[in-house]
This record gives C-alpha cells, structure tokens and sequence, in this order.
C-alpha cells in the first residue's frame, strides 16, 4: 500500500468512526422512546412518527458514510467526477474542517465529468482537500468547480488564521505525486503572505 493510500485510510477510518457515532446514537435514542411510546409510557399518546423518521435519516445517512468509504476504499468501478470527488471528501473528511474551525464554501455545478484513472482521482482530490483544510485552519476554504477552455477545473482556495503547514505538507506531497497519475494538471500558490491556492485541471471526457 502506497504512503498516500495509507494515510487516507487511517483518517478516513477516525472520521467513519466518528461520523457514525452521532446518528447511530441518535437512533438508539428514538428506538428507546418509541418503545417507550407503544407500550403507552408517554402521557397523551404523542404519535410515533417523528421518531420513526428520525430513525430512517440516521440510516439513510450511516448507510450513505459507509457507502463513500467503499468507494475510497475500492473507487475501480466508479465513473470520474471531480463533483462526485469533492462530495465524497467532504462527506468523509468534514469532521477535519469542523475539527479545525473551517468554514467550507462551495459553488459550482454538482457533476463535473473528467478524463482521470478513477484508481486515483479519489484519492487525490481527498489529499487537496485536507490540505487545504490545514491551511484554512481558523479561517475559510473556498471550493470552485467550473470549466475554463477545453478542461475541468477545481480550485481550492484557503484563508485561515492559522494555517497549519505541518499538517498539510504530507497531503501536498501526496497532491504532487498523484495529480501525474489521475491525469490532471497542478498548479498552486502555497506563499506564506497570500491564500493559498490549490488548482487541478482535467481534460473533458471523451
């Protein structure tokens, strides 16, 4: 296992652990009072239902964390998307930004269809991701997905209080080695003094 893949999986596996935990909680909760409910323990007869959907969001959204770290874990099968990527990212790294006081701005359309090797788009733009997470530590990540010319673009602009360098350097390393190998074009402006500024680019698909 390569060193990025590696150190994906090992905070991918604390944010699952984390992310899951709320609304796994969450459901024995209700499960606990809708019990509670049918055996007629609550005064007035208060319906069930709320309870009842408040079990099927907890679901819904366990069911849909454990089915985007199937598709980091094993992304062969998946058609490349830079929206679906940075979807996947957020859903799976979001407790990084919250972690570190990053508020995460987005626009854009929701597909971006590009021409990568899926075995690695994932990957890379999860790296960018927490990279720049780091470097907004305090501050704010802005995302843009877009078209410019004949290629996809996205960009990944940090603005934080107190960047965390340290933090992000194993990630751009991770960045520069697999932007070759997903089929996309790097540039960056990672001064000390300015945003920094991660940008991917990726020819239209065939």
């Amino acid at each position: 296992m390569s060193p990025e893949r590696a150190l994906l999986l090992e905070r991918a596996a604390a944010a699952l652990a984390h992310e899951g935990k709320n609304p796994l909680h969450n459901m024995a909760l209700h499960l606990q009072l809708l019990s509670e409910k049918m055996r007629g323990g609550e005064p007035g007869g208060t319906p069930a239902e709320r309870h009842v959907q408040a079990l099927r969001d907890g679901i819904a959204r366990v069911d849909v964390l454990l089915k985007a770290f199937s598709d980091l874990a094993s992304p062969g099968h998946l058609t490349p998307d830079l929206g679906a990527a940075v979807s996947r990212a957020q859903l799976l790294f979001g407790y990084e930004a919250r972690r570190g006081n990053v508020a995460v701005m987005q626009r854009g359309p929701a597909t971006v269809p590009v021409q990568a090797d899926p075995a690695f788009l994932g990957d890379l733009v999860c790296h960018a991701f927490l990279a720049a997470v780091a470097l907004a530590r305090d501050g704010a990540l802005h995302i843009v997905l877009g078209t410019e010319g004949s290629r996809n673009r996205l960009d990944f602009r940090s603005e934080g209080g107190a960047p965390r360098r340290d933090e992000a350097a194993p990630h751009l390393e991770a960045v520069r080695r697999l932007s070759s190998e997903a089929g996309s074009e790097l540039s960056s402006d990672l001064a000390p003094a300015a945003p920094a500024r991660l940008s991917l680019s990726f020819t239209h698909p065939r």
